[in-house]
């Protein structure tokens, strides 16, 4: 760590993380649009980047963590003029207005947001976020869509509390282009339900691809925002614009991107995401469930009828036929269009090369479906628990099942007191004490 003072008349300094920066002498204004004076410290983290501007002397302390740093620049550091007019247009719109804010990575989506809900705040506004960048969330935790109701002035995001949430189980919305859209559409209308007067949506920065284009196009078809606001740096998003001028129920914005904006490395993104869920799961508990009495979603286990022994013995005798193992079925069941198996640590070798054993068992059995997974393969799976509505209480990981006892116990955390009805499950493997966490290999 090093300290060091810094002092400047008028003008701006920014300031990168891992950082803390104290006002000493003066009042600035920040590019979230807060004001900050004397006796102030703000915490700059790895990969962020605070630009604090001033028009008189402002002096800070800055305590400056390894690879952080700052710059200063005499002129001055404006907030780019049409991010303000959007504003004022959201202010004096008719009814709730909602806008969408869509940009690759790094074009200052969140900076945008969090500037707005500042402007909407100091003039008498609720304002509702919509958090649906699951891999870089600021107001839940990753792999959630959630939605924070901001009434006072924030300098980030972070500091708003989430009401709701929707688990997408992922870090990413590839592959979960369902659970995406359909999350970010019920925050809205939670949003719209708590009276919000503006609803804002900060999106991830997937935007290039075909999924990218099917997610973004449907969640505007999904939504019907009045406004979408682009970030476009380099026309990087010019196709998704394309795909939406014309539509008659919303207004387009081509903002600026400033160019404090900070390129942020993919090693620093899973830092903060490591760090996020840690703080997450510090007040973490152990919840043991009866697999009788909840619903478990997203996932083919669970969902059939337990096999008798007598015809456990017959799968089994038919897997040895098909790929020579001799398998230790731990758990066993049958729905219309599948056929789920727990083993030991023989799933590979039951479904083959290339999955050719699961497909001729596949037409042995008359399903759609072999499931096959290994018994660790489940330990520490991200879930989300949800009560009877369907509504989100926490997430958490998976510990142990035990099959015999219909027993599942899971390392979590809930955010509201109610009785558990739904166990989703994600596609994330998560070590709460680290935060550390990988995508899942296998799918049950």
């Amino acid at each position: 760590m090093k300290r060091e003072r810094v002092r400047i008349e008028g003008g701006s300094i920014r300031v990168d993380g891992p950082s803390r920066a104290r006002v000493i002498r003066g009042e600035a204004t920040t590019n979230k649009g807060t004001e900050v004076s004397e006796g102030e410290e703000l915490v700059i983290r790895r990969g962020e980047r605070l630009t604090l501007t001033t028009d008189s002397e402002l002096e800070l302390e800055l305590v400056l963590g390894t690879g952080a740093g700052y710059s200063v620049e005499e002129d001055g550091v404006e907030i780019p003029s049409d991010w303000k007019e959007l504003a004022e247009e959201l202010a004096d719109h008719g009814g709730t207005p909602v806008c969408m804010v869509i940009g690759p990575q790094d074009s200052g989506k969140t900076t945008l947001v969090t500037f707005i809900a500042n402007e909407l705040v100091e003039r008498g506004l609720k304002v509702g976020i919509v958090d649906a960048d699951v891999g870089q969330s600021d107001v839940g935790p990753p792999a959630v869509v959630s939605l924070g109701i901001v009434e006072d002035t924030v300098h980030d995001l972070s500091e708003v509390e989430m009401r709701h949430g929707y688990f997408v189980g992922s870090i990413t919305p590839s592959g979960h282009l369902l659970q995406t859209t359909v999350g970010t559409r019920r925050m809205v209308d939670l949003a719209l339900a708590e009276g919000t007067d503006v609803v804002l949506i900060d999106t991830s920065g997937m935007v290039h691809g075909g999924p990218a284009r099917a997610l973004k196009l449907h969640k505007v078809d999904a939504i019907r925002p009045s406004h979408v606001a682009f970030l476009d740096r380099d026309g990087q998003v010019s196709h998704i614009k394309r795909m939406v001028k014309s539509l008659k129920y919303i207004k387009v914005h081509d903002l600026a991107v400033p160019d404090a904006v900070k390129d942020v490395e993919r090693k620093d993104r899973i830092r903060r995401r490591e760090r996020v869920l840690r703080e997450f799961f510090e007040e973490r508990e152990i919840l043991e469930l009866d697999l009788e009495e909840v619903s478990v979603q997203r996932a083919f286990i669970g969902t059939g009828e337990p096999v008798d022994l007598e015809e456990e013995s017959e799968l089994s005798a038919l897997i040895k036929a098909v790929s020579g193992v001799e398998p230790e079925i731990l758990h066993a069941e049958r729905a219309p269009d599948a056929v789920v198996l727990v083993v030991k640590d023989q799933a590979g070798r039951i479904v083959g090369r290339g999955g050719r054993h699961a497909r001729e068992l596949r037409r042995l059995l008359n399903v759609r479906e072999f499931v096959v997974v290994n018994e660790e393969e489940l330990q520490g799976v991200l879930v989300g628990l949800c009560d009877g509505a369907g509504d989100l209480l926490g997430i958490g990981v998976i510990r142990e099942i035990d099959f015999a006892s219909g027993e599942l116990k899971v390392e979590g955390r809930l955010l509201r007191d109610r009785t558990i009805r739904v166990v989703q499950l994600g596609s994330l493997k998560v070590d709460p004490e680290t935060g550390s966490h990988e995508p899942m290999n296998v799918r049950v």
